[in-house]
């Protein structure tokens, strides 16, 4: 009896939980944050973020605010927008902020950023970048808008 070998290969493609319709599209520009409202308004019709404001800023802690409409069927409830802080692309784990709750279909999220969690490192640290994302609270993020922030943060 001769015995033969099958190799077999399987492709997973895995699709987020997202429903169809809101699966991202192309990725939005990259803006940038600015010490003061250039007035910009979000698209009116999608979700959207716009207009990052940087306010009162040190060493440990950074203000900032966006413009933003949420517009995806998602419900009114439970929808929340947070922030990652990028240096060079990366996401970093050393800041800490409130998630601000989307109560209606469009308005402006304020955060205050800190910086100092989970043993940063000694010195200064520079960042680059700021990202907003909505999301549904123990869920999935179904938008990111990435802006351009420049910051150094020291302990």
């Amino acid at each position: 009896m001769k015995t033969r070998r099958v190799t077999l290969v399987l492709t997973l493609i895995v699709i987020a939980a997202v429903p169809a319709g809101l699966r991202a599209g192309p990725t939005p520009a990259v803006g940038e944050c600015r010490p003061q409202s250039v007035g910009e308004r979000p698209n009116l019709t999608a979700d959207d973020v716009v207009n990052c404001v940087v306010g009162a800023a040190s060493a440990t802690r950074l203000r900032v605010s966006a413009a933003y409409t949420y517009a995806s069927p998602l419900g009114r409830q439970n929808i929340w927008m947070g922030l990652d802080v990028l240096a060079g692309g990366n996401r970093l784990k050393w800041f800490g902020y409130r998630p601000v709750a989307i109560t209606g279909s469009n308005g402006t999220a304020e955060f205050e950023i800190v910086y100092g969690l989970n043993s940063p490192p000694k010195g200064k640290l520079t960042t680059d970048q700021i990202e907003f994302f909505m999301y549904v609270g123990g869920g999935q993020i179904f938008y990111r808008r990435l802006f351009n922030l420049k910051h150094e943060w020291q302990l």
